[in-house]
């Protein structure tokens, strides 16, 4: 995931354009408070990519939703409001890059957003994808996105995403098969 050092404009002061800031939160509380900041009556939006995993037990398996990154939320505010999240417990700190917040590009936000809204991905053979090779995302949802395939087996294929600095698990199926 690359980051952005904020930048403010000598004339004009501190920079009254919303970006996306990373923050740091505890363990397993990233959905509770992405939704007491959403509640919030300034002008902030939070989002917490999360993903859909089966946990198996001894007599039992279960659907459960996961952060897609632990102990991480992104915070959508100007510069003078970026504070404000400190009044909810739980929220421990900003990342930091150059003793500066670092902020993360719109469209790095997209691409997590369509990562995570995808809960199905549509035959496609990867039979001849090859460890290193480069492919294009595009037929499974992901628009303009390309990756490195990491390693391949039966159905599922694990691609490197460079802007996301992550590694996509791909479970592809046929257009018989749903996920429910």
């Amino acid at each position: 995931m690359s980051l952005i050092t904020s930048s403010h404009d000598k004339k004009k002061g501190p920079s009254k354009k919303k970006s996306w800031y990373v923050l740091y939160v505890r363990s397993n509380q990233e959905t509770i408070i992405q939704d007491q900041i959403n509640r919030l009556e300034l002008n902030i939006i939070a989002y917490s990519p999360t993903q859909l995993v089966v946990k198996k037990w001894k007599d039992r398996k279960k659907k459960v939703i996961k952060p897609l990154l632990p102990k991480i939320v992104f915070v959508k505010t100007d510069e003078t409001l970026r504070d404000q999240v400190f009044q909810i417990n739980g929220t421990i700190n900003y990342l930091f890059e150059q003793k500066k917040p670092a902020i993360v590009r719109e469209s790095e936000i997209q691409q997590l957003r369509t990562i995570t809204n995808n809960n199905r991905i549509i035959s496609h053979e990867l039979t001849s994808a090859v460890k290193g090779s480069e492919i294009d995302l595009s037929p499974y949802g992901f628009q303009n996105v390309k990756g490195i395939v990491d390693k391949v087996s039966n159905a599922v294929c694990w691609v490197t995403l460079k802007t996301l600095g992550c590694t996509l698990k791909l479970t592809l199926i046929s257009n018989k098969e749903n996920i429910k």
